[in-house]
């Protein structure tokens, strides 16, 4: 059965998100003895070099238009490109590209499986105008897609409150077991084994970043952040905190068992998000062995349950940051095997494939 998935920035992940879902998705997909493609941005529109099995075509991104209209482009591309290629079920990471469905046949769109990800249009860093059409977008996927994905149930239940519309509840999957931990990476960015909070994301105004950096200041604490640093919120948080010793900016990291050794040696792990659904960052925060605190909304709530603790507002991070770092050990194993137990129950890739495969079977053959 032929498989394509698009809408993300290629494998193998560099990204983070729908990223790191198309890699585990379409190697586990392949395994199994699916034709799985993975659609991804390039200079011009070309076979590549497969990875681990998995077919990967170059959508042509055309270099001279703004980064918003690439986008806006590249998703009109992918969406001709596999209508060319007859592909059996389409798998779309996100809603953007339904802008164009409205201009492709019902046979084709029958083909199509939209995760409707999280609440992207609540994210603080859209305007009205972007805001506005993410909604549209939203809108379009479910008036013109037969099936659906939402990787929480929250989202799920949003989904039927505002459009009485079905769909499948299928989360995002963690890295099972646990993995080669990269010891020197820790040499690298001069830190000592429970002697720092972390924090992985990327920077962005929703994931409270900033209000977690304040929080740690104010402890004299130290806290490493993770993530990208290219865009202007974040360069204007380095330029703000780079000379305060208990703030430690490490850049974009994706290499495994680097992420692994921070999280192991961490002594708390801030999960700022507030907005999304089953997020990847805070599943591998709790498999990765991590003391989590948590933004108290439903979507983390939902993924992390009793693993875990909560903040409800700024005022509260620096006493629930305190009160996280001093657990004992005891405490600290209780949470880990909470997490584990709760990883393993409800989200490995296995788990979210044999979902995956469940819907696939159904479009394609309905």
């Amino acid at each position: 059965m032929k498989i394509a998935i698009i809408g993300t920035k290629g494998i193998p992940n560099s990204y983070g998100g729908f990223e790191a879902f198309a890699e585990n998705i379409s190697v586990k997909l392949s395994s199994l003895g699916f034709d799985v493609t993975v659609y991804q941005p390039h200079s011009k529109s070309v076979l590549l070099e497969p990875y681990r099995s998995v077919v990967r075509f170059g959508v042509r991104i055309i270099s001279w238009l703004p980064k918003n209209l690439q986008r806006v482009q590249y998703n009109l591309f992918s969406l001709r490109l596999v209508k060319q290629h007859n592909h059996q079920v389409i798998i779309c990471c996100g809603h953007s590209p339904s802008i164009f469905f409205p201009f492709f046949s019902k046979p084709f769109r029958n083909k199509l499986v939209v995760n409707m990800d999280g609440l992207e249009w609540k994210r603080q860093k859209w305007g009205v105008l972007a805001r506005t059409m993410l909604l549209i977008s939203e809108r379009l996927a479910v008036r013109y897609t037969n099936s659906l994905v939402a990787d929480s149930k929250a989202v799920q239940q949003y989904i039927w409150d505002k459009y009485r519309r079905k769909s499948n509840y299928i989360p995002y999957g963690a890295v099972e077991g646990s993995p080669g931990a990269n010891q020197n990476v820790l040499q690298v960015l001069g830190l000592k084994p429970m002697d720092y909070g972390l924090l992985i994301a990327r920077i962005e105004p929703e994931n409270m970043v900033k209000q977690a950096i304040n929080a740690f200041v104010s402890l004299t604490k130290m806290l490493v952040v993770v993530g990208g640093l290219d865009n202007g919120y974040a360069k204007k948080l380095k330029q703000l905190f780079e000379h305060n010793r208990n703030v430690v900016f490490a850049g974009a990291l994706y290499e495994l068992s680097s992420l692994n050794c921070l999280r192991k040696n961490s002594r708390v792990y801030i999960h700022g998000h507030s907005v999304g659904g089953t997020n990847p960052s805070l599943l591998d925060a709790m498999a990765g062995g991590c003391v989590i605190i948590a933004n108290d909304n439903p979507f983390n709530r939902e993924t992390m349950g009793a693993g875990g603790y909560y903040f409800t507002s700024i005022d509260d991070l620096p006493s629930r940051i305190e009160m996280a770092w001093n657990i004992d050990e005891d405490e600290r194993k209780a949470l880990n095997s909470m997490n584990t137990s709760r990883i393993m129950e409800q989200y490995t890739w296995d788990i979210v494939v044999d979902s995956y495969i469940k819907v696939i079977k159904r479009v394609a053959y309905d």
